[in-house]
């Protein structure tokens, strides 16, 4: 049988002298534990990605008493309750206890990366509500030390009420982020006693989603027109894993020609071709090409689909995608690394002018706000 999981947090401010644990504290406790009661699940959850629910019994089974209060400052000793777990549970208690220890390192991570002004986009709801209640009796000369964990320059992990507050204060439910590309119509819908009607796009990316129109907009640009292709520039709700909420606000919608899409599929069945070859396609040590490159290839033709007639794509030997065309004088590339990466680069077509590549972590609004300065959106 594994050993009984110990965590102590020792509270360090004059209060606390004397292994003393004031009572309005206790409460930090329980939220404590729902905090990792809250890890747990999303790593369960990630674990066994086959099942929408965690086990019933999971949340009884992570019970923890206080064993001990130990001097030194007050030190809380909780212990994991095995044997509860293993009564809630069947032969499920191994897993719970790694879960239980992860969890508590995810929790103390959270902690060290907002003394860094490092945040989660946004956590669950019972995330927030637990890290609400974690501290909330701490005043500004006292802290929550983690035990036994270090930062990256070797002093213990704590919470004190700056930490706390940069974290409640920066973590949400969900958070909005840019959201442009391409898709297809799949629905209008224009009441005649409202001013704002809906249309539906399919995306790729979060499927069907109802963008808010202007009755009137969505009659003269987008009825009759049900099938064809779209290009969209949104402001999105996003939850802690990414999955869509809602549209929070729209910046531009229309309707992509017919030449433009049939030059957009062009372009997607050229990467499907090359996506499709193996190891060695060049009788030599080519590798490839990664589901990160091709990926982040159709993430950068997506969102400017109206330059779609101007690329010539490429296979690179490493295992990545080249892109390359002509605009305003310059011969221009664009390449995704097999890791997802960017490079941007240039000569004059016609002079002694160049470039040298510009580097980005993938398809980002700067990648994009640079490509734009050097191109234009439009593909004239």
């Amino acid at each position: 049988m594994a050993e009984d999981l110990d965590i102590q947090l020792r509270y360090v401010g004059e209060r606390f002298n004397g292994a003393k644990l004031p009572l309005d504290v206790l409460a930090d406790l329980p939220a404590f534990r729902d905090l990792i009661v809250a890890f747990a699940k999303e790593l369960w959850r990630i674990q066994n990605a086959d099942r929408q629910r965690v086990p019933k019994g999971f949340d009884r089974s992570m019970s923890f008493d206080l064993t001990a209060i130990e001097d030194g400052s007050a030190i809380p000793r909780l212990t994991w309750d095995r044997v509860t777990a293993q009564a809630r549970l069947p032969g499920f208690a191994d897993e719970l206890q790694s879960l239980v220890d992860e969890a508590f390192g995810q929790v103390v991570s959270l902690v060290d990366n907002a003394a860094n002004d490092i945040f989660p986009k946004a956590l669950t709801a019972e995330h927030v509500r637990a890290l609400n209640r974690f501290g909330s009796s701490l005043r500004d000369d006292e802290r929550i030390e983690f035990v036994g964990r270090q930062d990256k320059t070797g002093n213990v992990v704590y919470l004190d009420s700056a930490r706390r507050k940069s974290l409640i204060t920066k973590v949400r439910e969900t958070y909005v982020s840019r959201f442009e590309g391409t898709g297809t119509l799949i629905g209008v819908f224009a009441p005649s006693d409202q001013f704002i009607g809906r249309v539906t796009v399919d995306t790729q990316a979060y499927g069907a989603i109802d963008i808010g129109v202007e009755r009137e907009r969505v009659i003269a640009e987008f009825d009759g027109n049900i099938g064809g292709q779209v290009q969209f520039e949104l402001e999105v709700e996003l939850d802690n894993a990414d999955n869509y909420r809602s549209v929070v606000e729209l910046h531009g919608l229309t309707l992509i020609d017919e030449q433009i899409a049939a030059e957009l599929a062009r372009c997607n069945a050229r990467l499907q071709e090359i996506t499709a070859l193996g190891d060695g396609w060049d009788d030599e040590n080519s590798r490839a090409i990664s589901a990160s490159a091709y990926q982040a290839a159709v993430a950068f033709l997506h969102k400017r689909p109206v330059m779609s007639s101007l690329y010539k794509i490429f296979p690179t030997s490493d295992g990545g995608v080249l892109f390359e065309f002509e605009k305003n004088g310059w011969d221009l590339s664009v390449e995704f690394s097999p890791g997802g990466g960017v490079e941007f680069f240039g000569i004059e077509v016609n002079g002694d002018g160049d470039f040298l590549p510009f580097h980005f972590d993938g398809v980002n609004a700067h990648f994009i706000e640079q490509f734009d300065k050097r191109v234009g959106r439009d593909g004239k």
